[in-house]
């Protein structure tokens, strides 16, 4: 877990990437420990609210805000379809409103953080250190699938003037490739769409199922999409075989039971100086 530490508040734990926290952006990935939810107990529940009292989830946003030192932070979610879209927040009021329908939020207001819920997809946090913007994407198959991280990307470009060599990402809890089995119709999916598809695949079955790495997807995605590789950081945690630190969803729903929701967040105290939009030709 390199780049990563495990920082203890009470019985709070989050992990912070430390490169983008160094750049000035509170960051952190959220654990299950240290809040009130029954799932099944004293759980770190941050979303979820069909499965949950709401009363417990805003008592655990409550803690988790505090143990950053963000109490009087906007904390801007969105609803989450497992999309390619991602929306854009201009000004504060952009940040008080109701969660857009998305799968990536970006932008350059202060003390604002940025959030996705997970529980076995990927959550990835973006920093541009030259021009203050920032972003957090939700990455299941799906948005592995349809680009989400690349889309992210092309979007703080056009709208930020973010150059994707000065963007730092950090890849944050997610079911492995050691695990995550998914079935022929996804591996097709994935060979019409990446040139690199077969490095993604491993643990092939009979009839067609295999295992897919979508941590190594969007990191090749980002990649590809200009990013330094020596800016991705990717802390490795399983939350399948890390169930006792994380929410698993494909692990805990077998016999329906509720599952929490894990949280990814990123944001900064100043808002960044506007840049000019870095719009290439044809984009």
């Amino acid at each position: 877990m390199d780049n990563f530490v495990i920082r203890h508040f009470s019985e709070l734990q989050l992990i912070v990437c430390e490169p983008i926290e160094r750049i000035g952006f509170k960051n952190a990935f959220s654990t299950r420990l240290g809040g009130v939810s029954p799932l099944p107990a004293n759980a770190l529940s941050l979303g979820n609210l069909s499965q949950d009292e709401r009363e417990n989830v805003f008592e655990n946003r409550r803690r988790f805000l505090n143990a950053l030192g963000a109490d009087d932070w906007k904390l801007v979610t969105a609803r989450q379809v497992h999309s390619a879209d991602v929306h854009i927040l201009h000004d504060e009021t952009d940040a008080g409103r109701d969660p857009a329908t998305c799968d990536a939020l970006t932008t350059r207001v202060g003390r604002t953080l940025l959030a996705v819920q997970t529980a076995d997809c990927l959550p990835v946090l973006i920093a541009d250190q030259k021009t203050g913007a920032f972003a957090a994407v939700h990455a299941g198959w799906r948005g592995t699938l349809a680009g989400i991280v690349a889309r992210t990307i092309k979007k703080m470009q056009l709208h930020h003037g973010s150059s994707p060599a000065d963007l730092h990402v950090a890849l944050g809890p997610a079911i492995s490739s050691q695990v995550f089995e998914v079935g022929p119709e996804v591996i097709e999916a994935f060979h019409g769409r990446f040139t690199y598809a077969e490095e993604l695949i491993s643990h092939r079955k009979p009839g067609g199922k295999a295992n897919l790495n979508i941590n190594q997807a969007n990191t090749l995605q980002a990649i590809e999409a200009g990013v330094l590789p020596e800016r991705i950081y990717d802390s490795r945690l399983c939350t399948w075989l890390r169930n006792d630190l994380f929410f698993s969803y494909r692990r805990e729903s077998g016999a329906e039971k509720p599952v929490g929701r894990l949280m990814g967040i990123i944001g900064r105290a100043d808002t960044a100086t506007p840049a000019e939009p870095n719009i290439s030709p044809g984009a």
